[in-house]
């Protein structure tokens, strides 16, 4: 069986990918991954084939529309959901005649998209070929249909297509446990996700630790030392101050400028997953991946989260007892020392944390759901 992976502009769209990708290959299908220029190097990083659908990079898409003119982000928190959208759609157009054409050479016999690789339905629809969602997000915008202003950015490439929507998916496999998932969230197959990202040689300390609480602080695989980084000093201030040990896991480019920073006894990119199981604490910017790595290992977080469409998930987190949210513009210093005391003192966050990690191990592992798709195709 020939499988295409189509994942969003992201690293975190590929690693969410990566375990039913390699999963399928591991049982002698063929997989190809195709996305931006940014996710394909990591694809490739972790050993999955990969396909460059488009040339544009994250920030093009973001900042840039299809002319080439610039765009610029919303101040009103009510037009991001349509911004956002927009960013979807371009995405999709800028990779659609390249996908066709790997479509049409390769012919493969399943399609699975990220939730928002929207080429991915209006590539198999068409061709009758089956075609599966794949969650990675825990956010409800993300699991509702159609993203809004998704549409309306491909509407020339539904028009060439005769369409007059998106395709509907055959199937969706959601990564999240059933206690995270939204009410009233449609049928899903569930899948296991583990942690499946680029590595670094291990070291000793990521199996050691002391005698102090030990608290992991990143804002995730996009932080450059243009952004976020404001956001990491501000939580290295407050909790080398908590007298915790402090490590830092951000790209080496930032990690350069962190090491210098008084208390912060590691810092870089290095597997998260390798390093939780020491953990006490995670602090993070509600990236979803960070976040599932984190439940993987049973681990309290605390969640800034830096996007209002994050709010909602973070909070059912917060709800379950395995994290604390902060709403948006409060996190203060003294806020944060005090929730993080909390999260380090109080037993019953690791008891949450746990709790979805115990049900998180009891979901259908990849090579499972690998048998789910193959009976989807009729192989």
């Amino acid at each position: 069986m020939k499988i295409l992976f189509i994942a969003g502009p992201t690293k975190s769209s590929v690693f969410g990918l990566a375990p039913l990708a390699t999963a399928a290959r591991a049982r002698g299908h063929h997989i190809i991954l195709a996305s931006s220029p940014e996710a394909v190097s990591a694809a490739v990083g972790i050993g999955v084939p990969a396909f460059s659908m488009t040339a544009l990079t994250l920030t093009q898409l973001m900042t840039l529309d299809r002319a080439g003119n610039d765009l610029r982000v919303p101040q009103n928190e009510a037009e991001i959901p349509l911004f956002v959208g927009g960013m979807f759609g371009r995405l999709a157009a800028a990779g659609f005649d390249r996908l066709h054409d790997l479509v049409t050479d390769w012919q493969p016999d399943l399609v699975i998209g990220g939730p928002h690789s929207y080429a991915a339905p209006m590539l198999a629809g068409p061709l009758g070929l089956p075609c599966v969602r794949h969650l990675l997000t825990g956010n409800t915008a993300d699991r509702e249909g159609v993203h809004p202003g998704v549409e309306e950015e491909l509407r020339p490439e539904l028009d060439k297509l005769g369409l007059e929507h998106i395709p509907a998916f055959d199937l969706t496999v959601d990564i999240f446990p059933a206690s995270l998932r939204p009410e009233g969230a449609g049928p899903v197959q569930p899948l296991r996700w583990t942690p499946t990202n680029e590595q670094r040689p291990l070291e000793p300390w990521m199996f050691n630790r002391g005698e102090r609480h030990r608290v992991v602080i990143t804002a995730g695989s996009l932080a450059t030392t243009n952004h976020s980084l404001a956001f990491l000093l501000g939580l290295v201030d407050v909790f080398t101050a908590l007298d915790v040990e402090v490590i830092v896991a951000t790209p080496d480019e930032v990690a350069e400028r962190l090491r210098g920073e008084h208390g912060i006894a590691h810092a870089g990119w290095f597997p998260l997953d390798a390093a939780l199981r020491t953990c006490d604490l995670i602090v993070h910017h509600s990236g979803t991946m960070t976040a599932l790595a984190a439940l993987n290992s049973g681990v309290p977080q605390l969640i800034i989260p830096q996007e209002s469409r994050s709010v909602g998930w973070a909070q059912m987190l917060a709800a379950a007892h395995a994290a604390i949210t902060l709403p948006p513009r409060e996190d203060s210093p003294d806020v944060l020392a005090a929730a993080g005391r909390e999260l380090l003192n109080n037993p019953l966050y690791t008891r949450g944390a746990g709790e979805i990690s115990r049900e998180i191990a009891e979901m259908p592992p990849p090579t499972d759901v690998v048998g789910v798709l193959e009976k989807l195709v009729g192989a």
